[in-house]
Formats: C-alpha cells, sequence, structure tokens
C-alpha cells in the first residue's frame, strides 16, 4: 500500500489543526471572562467545523476522489474559513476600539479577551494560508 502521506495532505493536515484551535480560541473567549455575558454567534463555529470536515475529506479521499471534486473541496475549505474569520473579527471589533482608541477605564479582562482573541484570528489566517497553499502545491499523483 502506497503511503498517502504527501505535501497536499500535510498542509491540509496543518490547516485543519490551526481551525479547530482558532474556533477553539473564538469559543474561549466568547464564553468566559470580559465576553462571558455576550451572546455567541454561532457562524464561526459551524463554518470551522464544516471547512473541517471538507478538509478532512480532501485529505482522506486525494488518491480517490477526481481532481476537480478535490479542488472544490478546498476552495470550499478556504471560503468556509474566510467566513469564520470575517463573524470571528466582526464580534471583536467593539472590543478593539474600546482597548485600542478609547483607552481610558477599560478593565484589564477586556485587554485580555481581545489579546486572546488576536491570536485566534492569527490561527484562522494561518489556516487558510494553509489550505491555498494546498491548493498549489503537492498535488497527489494518480496512478
Amino acid at each position: 500500500m502506497k503511503n498517502n502521506l504527501n505535501k497536499n495532505t500535510g498542509t491540509l493536515l496543518i490547516a485543519a489543526i490551526a481551525a479547530s484551535a482558532g474556533m477553539i480560541v473564538y469559543i474561549i473567549t466568547s464564553v468566559t471572562g470580559y465576553l462571558a455575558a455576550s451572546a455567541v454567534n454561532p457562524w464561526p463555529i459551524v463554518c470551522t467545523v464544516l471547512s473541517v470536515l471538507l478538509l478532512a475529506a480532501s485529505a482522506l479521499a486525494n488518491q480517490k476522489l477526481n481532481a476537480v471534486i478535490t479542488d472544490i473541496l478546498v476552495i470550499a475549505s478556504s471560503v468556509l474559513l474566510l467566513v469564520s474569520f470575517y463573524f470571528f473579527v466582526l464580534s471583536r471589533v467593539q472590543l478593539a476600539a474600546d482597548v485600542y482608541f478609547i483607552p481610558v477605564n477599560y478593565p484589564a479582562s477586556e485587554a485580555s479577551a481581545l489579546h486572546i482573541s488576536i491570536v485566534g484570528v492569527v490561527l484562522y489566517l494561518i489556516a487558510d494560508i494553509a489550505v491555498i497553499t494546498a491548493a498549489f502545491v503537492g498535488k497527489p499523483v494518480r496512478e
């Protein structure tokens, strides 16, 4: 049996891990600390889970699926990650405005929530860059 791990599969795995970590950061910062009383937007969670499932399907079945289908899965995953990124950033705009543009008497927990959220946003960007990279490098060779 031929080894199914190649550059494409490894890059998709990195993307799935980074996206999952970004989602975990989003959930943690949304339900604890300064933002504990705010409503949690479910769209970043739903889109990230769907994206990770598409990444897993693309990575596991890259030898069995048609190249066009694999490309569609990767593109759909990238779009879902961008939607997650969008909603994550949109939910933190007020927080960033309070900390960076009105830096008077904000609680320390507000700054902590913002800085941890920045880590989550960067993880989403890393995941999407990995997905875009996987779309162009390490295409599996079909026999």
